[in-house]
């Protein structure tokens, strides 16, 4: 069940709306002395045009996938990942504001 709502999750936000343009993706599964490929085509036999390093965050998914491959935009490079090896990155945690007059301590 768990694996079923992560998969939802993952495919909301890399779906072809425009609502998941603001949401962005992690690399996961990635040894730490290792990195992602950033790859020209979506096949694993494609030229490398880039990396992400194994804690890598922020990267944007533009929405254009291929089977088990999504086109990803990070820092500087943009081409194919695997899906296997991204996740939805957690919002960030939102501190500070002005609490509730109302709200004692």
């Amino acid at each position: 069940m768990r694996r079923l709502l992560l998969a939802g999750l993952f495919a909301a936000v890399t779906g072809a709306s425009g609502a998941y343009a603001q949401a962005t993706l992690r690399v996961i599964d990635t040894a730490p002395n290792d990195v992602l490929n950033v790859r020209e085509f979506p096949t694993s036999d494609a030229r490398i045009v880039g990396v992400i390093p194994p804690d890598g965050r922020g990267i944007v998914p533009t929405g254009e996938r291929n089977g088990n491959w999504v086109f990803v935009r990070y820092r500087r490079v943009e081409g194919w990942v695997s899906r296997r090896f991204v996740y939805p990155g957690a919002p960030p945690v939102r501190r500070g504001g002005t609490l509730d007059p109302d709200v004692s301590e």
